[in-house]
């Protein structure tokens, strides 16, 4: 090896080890956006199941709540070059209220023992999920597309049986929705990843660490509710 392929191969290790790093220090913004709305659902959901008026605005209105959830997420992602650092992390905290309030009812209709089970299995499937899609070295972005079909398809699927009310059918779908989100998590963690690794813009990556954080914690929520349905003893 000559020296002018010495000089070229030393740029290249150092612009690799920053790009880590940059990856790294991403990830840990995500995950501190995480840690806090989950700490604010848990919160709010514990509050809601002592608030007589919160659980009453909830049970009587529950769709107007889930409007207001989807209607949240929605804004925040088709926001992302308009609305501020500080706009979309008050909607992620908002978010995170509302989430809380949907979660009331669920505490209380559940045994805590079946919930500390299935909160345990959950954080016990993301994280190895999460840490699969970090140190894998398969591009999973090729997956991206069958995963958002799967997706729109078992909401179509879920919508129906609400009127069909078949429970096999059901079991089936919350086999897929555990599945599905375990592989989300994989394939969005990748993705931050690399999104981390070549963002250099300081608007750019506050904003992108919160929108992160949002669809972390929509997978890890989404895989709570699934495994609940196999692990969750009623009251």
């Amino acid at each position: 090896m000559n020296e002018q392929e010495v000089i070229k191969i030393k740029p290249d290790l150092a612009s690799l080890r920053m790009s880590s790093f940059l990856a790294r220090a991403y990830l840990n913004k995500v995950y501190g956006w995480m840690a806090l709305t989950m700490l604010i659902t848990t919160a709010v959901a514990v509050y809601s199941t002592h608030s007589e008026m919160l659980n009453r605005l909830v049970i009587e209105h529950p769709v107007f709540t889930i409007l207001t959830a989807v209607g949240i997420v929605v804004v925040m992602s088709f926001g992302r070059t308009r609305l501020s650092v500080a706009t979309l992390g008050t909607l992620l905290i908002l978010f995170s209220v509302v989430e809380g309030l949907l979660f009331g009812p669920v505490l209380q209709a559940y045994t805590q023992e079946s919930l500390a089970l299935t909160f345990a299995c959950t954080a016990g499937t993301f994280g190895i999920m999460a840490l699969y899609g970090a140190c894998t070295k398969r591009d999973l972005s090729v997956l991206g597309r069958t995963l958002f079909m799967i997706l729109f398809g078992l909401v179509i699927c879920l919508v129906a049986n609400i009127f069909w009310g078949n429970s096999t059918f059901d079991a089936i779908l919350s086999v897929v929705g555990v599945i599905l989100f375990s592989l989300l998590t994989a394939y969005d963690t990748q993705a931050l990843l690399r999104e981390g690794s070549t963002m250099h813009d300081e608007d750019g990556r506050a904003k992108g660490a919160i929108l992160g954080a949002l669809d972390l914690y929509l997978d890890f929520i989404n895989l709570f509710l699934y495994l609940l349905r196999f692990l969750g003893d009623r009251r």
